[in-house]
């Protein structure tokens, strides 16, 4: 009997003031290996630092994925709804040029894409649904996260390494202090 193959898929840094948006397509064929990860997985929201971390390097060590990051600009340019539906359609594209079988695109929800990515099926809270979707978004999380770690190299007054660029308190009085960098979202902030 032929294992049953699902692509999950999960993005993100929508909500963020900085930065990109990420998605991550993973493909499961159901071998052992994979079954065992899965089986631990929970959404990456809720797991520690060290967990996420953890489970990445298993999850990148042992499935098939892809990666499609947009950034601030085209989100500037296009709106966040716009770079959610592209940045899923990226990653699954990518991932079903490496696929040789029949495969169920299984991904977290996003308002308005089942008109647009029909080839998917969204689910609320997807993340804790199923596994394939939380491993995703823990391969999304931690990359995006490294790229926001260098960012804060680059950009040190916004302290991007600690809050991802999302809004806490101490990053809004960073961005009334010093005004925007150059990753930041200019539709997303009004000073």
């Amino acid at each position: 009997m032929a294992r049953k193959c699902i692509m999950g898929i999960d993005e993100v840094g929508r909500g963020s003031l900085a930065g990109p948006i990420v998605a991550v397509a993973l493909f499961s064929q159901g071998l052992p290996r994979e079954k065992e990860i899965l089986a631990q997985l929970k959404e990456s929201k809720s797991l520690t630092v060290a967990k996420r971390e953890f489970f990445f390097a298993q999850i990148v060590g042992t499935f098939l994925w892809s990666v499609s990051v947009l950034d601030n600009q085209f989100i500037d340019r296009y709106g966040i709804q716009k770079a959610n539906l592209l940045v899923f359609q990226e990653a699954s594209e990518k991932l079903l040029k490496e696929i040789d079988r029949p495969v169920e695109i299984l991904a977290d929800y996003v308002g308005g894409a089942s008109d647009y990515l029909r080839q998917m099926s969204f689910f609320k809270k997807g993340d804790k649904q199923f596994a394939e979707i939380a491993a995703a978004s823990i391969i999304a999380k931690v990359y995006r996260d490294n790229l926001m770690e260098e960012a804060s190299r680059i950009f040190p007054l916004y302290n991007f390494a600690s809050n991802k660029g999302y809004g806490t308190k101490a990053h809004y009085k960073k961005i009334y202090q010093f005004g925007l960098s150059p990753l930041h979202r200019k539709s997303f902030i009004k000073i």
